[in-house]
């Protein structure tokens, strides 16, 4: 076996881990032929992580960490400058805009998230091909779609709600906002990202089609939340 550093070996340890479980499946991978391909010790294996189970918990929280991430990144550059500077106010789940051209900035700026986390979710859609597929299981991580979730928690140890809670306190989740982004936003892209390359090669397509039209839909659902949860205060008021 080849000779590497710390880092290496653990980065080694979850690359293999993810082809082989992509693969394979979960269930039927052995930490033995994990080490195998990572070219590493089996204790090696153990140093690092607890059990396969702990493997597969540290890629959904690569994943969770990034969305998140991705997430705060639209939320401080956008939606809480335009709180501050006036231009959007929150009612609950509405966001009512000063004007036009404020709808229209949020707007672009939600085409930039969207593009991001497409971005990163096809990048890693070998990742989310594996939690989709272990999510229909009964198994252990029958859940872990779920776990998306959490970032939607009414929680102040969730950065996205507490930040915008402490930019307008009006803001609020409410539980049919939380069942569309669900079924209707997540739900699609991991969907997109598990079929992405059987889809591609079957309607003979390249990354850039595939990342275009996943876009052009994605903006085809949120329109549907954009006509009941987006609003101009003047256009409203007349």
């Amino acid at each position: 076996m080849k000779t590497l550093n710390k880092e290496d070996a653990k980065a080694r340890i979850l690359h293999a881990s993810i082809d082989l479980f992509s693969r394979k499946g979960y269930d039927a991978t052995r930490v033995n032929e994990i080490a195998e391909y990572a070219e590493v010790n089996k204790a090696l294996i153990y140093y690092y992580f607890k059990n396969k189970e702990d493997i597969l918990d540290t890629l959904l929280d690569s994943v969770m960490t990034q969305i998140s991430a991705v997430s705060m990144e639209f939320v401080d550059n956008c939606i809480v400058p335009m709180i501050k500077d006036g231009r959007l106010d929150i009612e609950g789940d509405r966001f009512e805009f000063v004007d036009d051209q404020a709808m229209l900035y949020f707007q672009d700026n939600t085409s930039k998230h969207y593009e991001r986390l497409v971005d990163y979710l096809l990048n890693n859609r070998t990742i989310v091909r594996i939690l989709m597929f272990e999510s229909l299981r009964n198994g252990k991580h029958g859940n872990s779609l779920f776990r998306f979730m959490e970032l939607m928690d009414k929680d102040p140890d969730n950065p996205i709600y507490s930040t915008l809670q402490s930019a307008d306190q009006d803001f609020d989740y409410y539980e049919d906002t939380v069942f569309f982004k669900f079924f209707f936003s997540l739900i699609p892209l991991v969907s997109i990202a598990a079929y992405y390359d059987e889809y591609k090669a079957k309607n003979l397509l390249n990354d850039e089609n595939m990342k275009e039209l996943t876009i052009r839909s994605l903006e085809i659902l949120a329109k549907g939340a954009k006509d009941r949860h987006m609003f101009v205060l003047a256009t409203k008021e007349s």
